[in-house]
């Protein structure tokens, strides 16, 4: 069995705080049965009470295909009982193997349920639940990690495990810290500049909007919020002003799309916040299929976001969280208090090596160091 002690703590000890007496409801995958075990084991030695649920791969996707509709929109009463019961909620992601989308209706993918984030009938009356009990939620990404997904994604499996170990163990409570700080930098400037040595030079104007704060602490004000969080994580991103982006964004990092299918130098050229020109050494046709896949502002700037997370490294599966990266998005930003609107919030992101970033002159950001 792999040694979990430092994940465990982390998630029991320092991102969920579990106390004596809650009751932690664990749901687990197959494949991560032996993780939500040390879970379970580390919340008794609190004086928690666990309860572990388990959902298997074979279960989950045949139901998606076959089972009727209705039932799989419904909150079943003995979940709802749990629920009602439930002080905090850790829930591990999967499946094993990548989703086979293809073999599942369309009109039932929205029923898929892996990141508690999904809009259903079913999602809608957990999260009424959820709310209403203020039960604090952590998914654990980190399971996401399989020899299978690394198949699909050509990746290293072992580097991949080891990255996303690495980002989950780092400490969470100096990202939840470091992230409020520059949020609040945020809030108050007026000016983003963004470099980096591969060609990236990219200037744009806040708007005044709320810096959304990506990481791993689930606070009482987070559950009353009904509000989910993951692990690993740690990012601040911000809608900006949309017309004011004027510069050139160069992805330095390949950018997966399609499986294994990879973009690489990446480059976008912007004026008053609009694409007026792009290229790409390789894969410039899975680009040009976004920009091609919807109607509305695909191609209008959207946000910006900066990496904290020290444990992480780029050409994984989290580039928008490793410190010293900038992640420059397009498209639909309504989700994060933005202008632009896509069908369905439509939006392309991607993200950047070695930035140094300067709000309102004020370097914040190089060589992979905060300066706050």
């Amino acid at each position: 069995m792999q040694n979990y002690a430092g994940l465990v703590r982390q998630i029991v000890e320092n991102c969920l705080d579990v106390k004596g007496g809650e009751t932690v409801w664990i749901h687990s995958w197959d494949h991560t049965v032996d993780l939500a075990s040390e879970i379970g084991c580390s919340c008794r030695q609190r004086g928690a009470h666990p309860l572990i649920t388990l959902m298997p791969e074979n279960l989950w996707l045949r139901s998606l295909i076959n089972a009727p509709k209705k039932l799989l929109e419904t909150l079943p009463a003995h979940q709802t009982a749990a629920l009602e019961k439930t002080d905090v909620f850790i829930f591990t992601l999967g499946p094993r193997s990548p989703v086979r989308w293809d073999e599942i209706p369309p009109d039932r993918h929205e029923l898929a349920n892996l990141w508690f984030l999904e809009s259903n009938k079913y999602m809608d009356a957990w999260r009424k639940i959820a709310k209403e009990r203020a039960i604090r939620m952590l998914g654990i990404e980190y399971c996401l990690v399989t020899k299978e997904r690394a198949q699909a994604l050509g990746l290293d499996y072992e580097m991949w495990k080891k990255t996303m170990l690495a980002g989950s163990e780092v400490n969470q409570l100096e990202i939840t810290e470091k992230a409020i700080q520059l949020a609040n930098l945020i809030r108050e400037g007026k000016e983003v500049h963004i470099q980096t040595p591969f060609g990236t030079n990219l200037k744009m104007k806040l708007a005044g909007r709320e810096p959304i704060i990506g990481d791993s602490i689930v606070s009482r004000e987070d559950a009353a919020k009904g509000v989910v969080k993951f692990l690993p994580s740690g990012f601040v991103e911000v809608a900006v002003d949309e017309e004011s982006a004027d510069g050139t964004v160069v992805y330095d990092v390949p950018i997966l799309v399609r499986e294994a299918e990879k973009i690489r130098q990446l480059t976008l050229k912007f004026k008053n916040g609009k694409i007026v020109r792009y290229q790409a050494e390789t894969g410039v046709d899975a680009f040009e299929d976004y920009l091609k896949s919807s109607q509305g502002d695909l191609d209008k700037f959207g946000f910006f976001g900066v990496g904290l997370n020290s444990g992480l490294k780029h050409g994984f599966t989290q580039d928008d969280k490793v410190l010293g990266g900038v992640t420059v998005g397009i498209g639909g930003n309504k989700d994060k208090g933005g202008k632009n609107r896509t069908p369905g919030n439509t939006h392309w992101w991607a993200s950047m090596t070695q930035a140094t970033v300067h709000i309102d002159k004020k370097p914040v950001l190089k060589d992979r160091k905060l300066n706050f």
